[in-house]
């Protein structure tokens, strides 16, 4: 039984392919969200269906693998059994839960209800529809944009927040100028919000500078230090005092272990996250490995809880999968050790940084290429990678971004 359909779920499975079991897979939707992409959506220049793939369609040509769509609402670790809303409970001998994260919002007044994360494909739309929203009003009642309306806060200096407010920025300067002739791009703000003092705090110093200029370039402004406070629909409140009046504030603050995790009575670790031995099983309960966001997992080289990336969710989920096959085959087994292939973003068209393992640095157009590459390898498909160049190639030639509109139901 596999819990969830994002990159560890789908690399277990993939890992259990020629394996003498039977694979039940079972999701929320019926498609993998590929997350390191969703700020292109958000900001038209990717279409859903180049970030969400068809689960099913992974698995046309493998036999041993079911999918089924429904909500987990309740696991027996003693009796071996899942409970869905709709499906007929199920039993499993083995469970890999890679059911990923929730947002984590630290407990600040008004930001469940009203900022917007950048977690899910709903996510995405839901941030690109409102932007979108909040550009049509003010071209109709400009009084709107001295308000605030325009103004867009983004909390977090990570990689999420650093690549949003630089898709954002490149959106509102270019495209934006042209569709909406109107409004003044300086009644236009983009602020990004970071709690420590310095944006990127894991690269070098040299990397956090270019990401300031960079950011500076296209109009971001960085407030560091500052820890949002409260937020209303139309103004943020940092700890400082300062209210910033802003009808938009993008969450890429943190994530968290998500509410069915939490109520397993496990052993839970920094941000909610399942404890999990060196081969990503619960110590309890062996016959179960937790994989991805869900799972904290201490990388063997450093001695430090892996971050919650992509790459991270892939490789633990194929060595759960991995594992399980070699148990069934009555094979060893071994503990999990993650390949860090760098640390990498983008800020805008040819503003890319990269951090190898080793310490060595890019940045630039070079940085952008090989964040490309790579990014390019993680997609599921060949088809999904076609539309991603397509797409990438068209914008960065023409500045357009086809996928910014809006299609009310």
């Amino acid at each position: 039984m596999i819990l969830g359909g994002g990159f560890g779920g789908i690399g277990a499975a993939k890992k259990l392919s020629k394996s003498d079991v039977d694979v039940v897979l079972v999701d929320g939707h019926d498609y993998h969200t590929f997350q390191p992409l969703l700020y292109q959506v958000a900001t038209g220049l990717l279409d859903q269906p180049a970030v969400g793939h068809p689960i099913r369609d992974l698995f046309h040509k493998q036999d041993n693998v079911r999918v089924h769509q429904d909500r987990v609402t309740g696991i027996d670790l003693e009796a071996r059994e899942v409970r869905f809303a709709e499906l007929e409970p199920e039993r499993y001998d083995y469970l890999v839960l890679a059911l990923g994260a929730e947002v984590n919002y630290f407990g600040v007044e008004g930001a469940a209800e009203h900022a917007f994360p950048l977690y899910t494909l709903a996510d995405a739309v839901r941030l690109k529809d409102h932007v979108l929203e909040r550009w049509e009003a003010a071209d109709r009642k400009p009084e709107l944009a001295d308000d605030g309306a325009l103004n867009m806060v983004v909390v977090g200096g990570g990689p999420t927040g650093v690549e949003t407010a630089g898709a954002m920025a490149e959106l509102y300067r270019g495209v934006f100028r042209s569709d909406y002739p109107d409004v003044p791009p300086e009644q236009a703000r983009i602020l990004l919000v970071e709690a420590s003092p310095e944006i990127f705090a894991m690269f070098k110093p040299e990397i956090r500078l270019y990401t300031e200029h960079a950011l500076a370039e296209r109009g971001v402004e960085v407030l560091t230090g500052e820890v949002v406070e409260s937020v209303s629909p139309q103004r943020v409140t940092l700890k400082s005092g300062t209210v910033l009046s802003a009808h938009t504030l993008v969450w890429g603050a943190g994530l968290q272990g998500n509410e069915l995790v939490r109520s397993l009575g496990l052993e839970l670790e920094r941000g909610n996250r399942l404890a999990v031995d060196e081969e990503l099983r619960l110590a309890q309960h062996p016959e179960v490995y937790a994989v991805g966001d869900i799972a904290a997992i201490t990388d063997a080289k450093t001695d430090q809880v892996l971050p919650q990336l992509g790459s991270v969710a892939l490789q633990s989920g194929e060595h759960a999968g991995e594992t399980i096959a070699h148990r069934v085959a009555g094979k060893e087994t071994k503990p999990f050790k993650y390949h860090d292939k760098g640390t990498m973003a983008t800020i805008g068209r040819g503003a890319a940084v990269v951090q190898m393992l080793g310490g060595k640095t890019m940045k630039g157009k070079a940085a952008q290429a090989a964040w490309g590459t790579v990014h390019l390898a993680l997609l599921p498909t060949n088809q999904d990678r076609a539309k991603a160049v397509v797409d990438w190639a068209g914008a960065g030639l023409t500045h357009q971004r086809s996928g910014r509109i809006r299609v009310e139901t």
